[in-house]
């Protein structure tokens, strides 16, 4: 773990002046936690061509 740079580990976030907000990096924890595993959509990818591939909805010209 690591401490979060944008809060530096308070878990707060100085937004201005006069307000503050719970840090959106570290989710408030002042540290940083490395992904343990890919996310399972990148572990079948590779796996399936035909799933791989990505299709765009499109809308008519106007």
């Amino acid at each position: 773990m690591h401490t979060c740079s944008t809060c530096g580990g308070s878990g707060i976030q100085r937004v201005s002046g006069q307000r503050f907000r719970t840090c959106l990096v570290c989710l408030g924890t002042g540290q940083l936690t490395s992904a343990l595993e890919p996310a399972p959509i990148l572990l079948n990818a590779s796996a399936d061509p035909e799933q791989s591939r990505l299709s765009v909805v499109t809308r008519p010209a106007r």
